[in-house]
């Protein structure tokens, strides 16, 4: 489906588990660690990140020197991209993103274990299926959620019995980015009205499963106390156009626009919620939308 003639839009939302589908197997934009300044090291988990709006993000982590742990169910999607050799400090785990005990595991790091990572990116999705309108699991979303919000009560509490555990288990507060997506803002219009049909209901059942994936996090950052950002990007593209200004609206007021791709909505959520020392950059507990 085209929207414009230079666009090829993709329904398929973060694709799988962890965004294994070939169609989020799109070309890189080339970034060079040494072309930008070294920003204090983080260690960032990232579910969903072999490829799609994950990869994009997962690729300017490991250029900028971040150690980041990925949760990937077939870890050759990641070890044919990033070798072991060239890229020391990305630690893949083998596992599914609804299993509680394997996300749990990459919480934690593999080389310093009284260190936690310092912020979790989740971007799965469901295959959609056109003929029937619907997700091959409708909730997806909500069931990968449930399962990081147990693996980090997990953490804490298996860090809390260890008679060593280190006391920063007790401050520990991760920042959660999960990637959503625009078309159910309560508020208001975030996608053009041409887009109607689509949004209210080709795409009803992910949307719902987005929504219950929403609330869980709304949920947790209440009993758990960590910060999150929601990020809602319009629909997927999968060409970069890093050249293209990304717009971004804030809870309510929404930015609204037909598209934007993959790769740019990772590099928008690296540069924004992920790079530098100070924070999310007033993003903090907020829905961002975004687009072209």
């Amino acid at each position: 489906m085209q929207i414009t003639k230079t666009v090829t839009i993709t329904l398929t939302p973060e694709s799988d588990l962890d965004s294994d589908s070939d169609l989020n197997l799109i070309p890189m934009t080339s970034i060079s660690a040494s072309s930008r300044t070294r920003d204090p090291e983080k260690l960032i988990a990232f579910l969903g990140a072999s490829g799609g709006v994950g990869l994009g993000a997962l690729t300017r982590a490991l250029a900028a020197g971040h150690t980041c742990v990925a949760l990937c169910r077939s870890p050759a999607k990641l070890t044919d991209r990033f070798p072991a050799s060239q890229h020391p400090n990305l630690h893949i785990v083998s596992g599914n993103a609804h299993d509680s005990a394997a996300v749990a595991r990459c919480l934690v790091s593999p080389t310093e274990p009284g260190r936690f990572v310092d912020a979790v990116v989740s971007s799965i999705g469901g295959a959609f299926q056109f003929q029937r309108m619907t997700l091959d699991d409708p909730h997806v979303c909500e069931k990968g959620m449930k399962a990081l919000l147990d693996a980090i009560s997990q953490v804490r509490s298996d860090k809390k019995n260890n008679i060593n555990h280190n006391a920063s288990i007790e401050a520990w507060n991760p920042h959660l980015t999960v990637v959503s997506t625009c078309g159910i803002s309560a508020g208001g219009w975030d996608f053009p009205v041409l887009l109607l049909p689509m949004y209210r209901w080709v795409l009803r059942v992910p949307h719902e499963d987005k929504l219950a994936m929403e609330a869980e996090l709304k949920r947790g950052a209440r009993d758990l106390g960590y910060t999150y950002t929601i990020v809602r990007p319009s629909l997927l593209a999968d060409t970069p156009a890093p050249e293209r200004m990304i717009r971004v609206g804030l809870g309510e007021e929404p930015a609204v626009g037909y598209t934007i791709s993959r790769d740019d909505t990772g590099r928008w959520i690296y540069e924004n919620l992920l790079d530098g020392n100070g924070g999310c950059g007033g993003f903090e507990n907020q829905v961002a939308t975004i687009t072209w």
